[in-house]
């Protein structure tokens, strides 16, 4: 009797315990993450909600020679940056960290990788594609995409980035994109800090979960 007894003391003080975590567990951690860009107010007549800012589509070529462009992201998310096969600095640590983001996430159907090249005329289809082994890439997960020069200044300003349209160069830095699926901006990491990577990962469930369980 003593034994049963423990138990349900046990037991009484426990279960609460759990059942407050796991009540709270999704909702205490839960935020809703901004949205970067320039809006447009509602004008009251024709248009009754704010105007979010939206990345404009584009065109190029993926590591395998397929066109890309939203189509291939559909109903996903994704995480993007910007860089060059032959940089010997910036880049191969920041797609190294990467690729580590990548595996926690390439079994998420709803997660894509775009990695855009700013050296078109350098890093041909051939060099992309042996680039993205570098990482294991999944070329249906993570796309390593070129386009022309004029396109890629295009796709660079569309993600706000720094571009000279006069020197036809981006600012390749070493920020990493987070996008949701109706193609606006709702993070910005560095991508040499391991506390802004931690935040990146956050940030991908937070953004599942406003997909999964939306606001009413």
């Amino acid at each position: 009797m003593k034994r049963k007894g423990f138990w349900i003391a046990t037991g009484l003080l426990v279960v609460p315990v759990v059942i407050f975590y796991m009540l709270n567990a999704g909702t205490m951690n839960f935020k809703s993450l901004p949205i970067y860009g320039e809006r447009i107010s509602p004008d009251g007549v024709n248009q009754k909600d704010t105007i979010y800012y939206h990345i404009p589509d584009f065109k190029g070529l993926d590591q395998n020679g397929k066109e890309f462009s939203f189509k291939n992201l559909d109903d996903n998310i994704f995480i993007t940056n910007f860089f060059f096969a032959s940089c010997k600095d910036v880049c191969p640590t920041m797609n190294r960290r990467l690729s580590k983001v990548y595996e926690k996430y390439k079994e998420f159907s709803e997660v894509r990788f775009v990695s855009f090249t700013v050296d078109p005329a350098q890093d041909s289809i051939a060099v992309l594609n042996a680039y993205a082994k570098k990482y294991n890439a999944d070329s249906s997960i993570w796309h390593f995409v070129r386009a022309e020069a004029d396109e890629i200044l295009k796709i660079g300003q569309g993600f706000l980035l720094p571009v000279s349209v006069e020197d036809k160069t981006i600012d390749h830095s070493q920020q990493f994109i987070l996008v949701d699926k109706e193609k606006r901006i709702r993070g910005v990491y560095d991508s040499y800090s391991d506390v802004e990577i931690k935040r990146l990962e956050e940030d991908i469930k937070v953004l599942l979960y406003e997909y999964h369980h939306p606001a009413k």
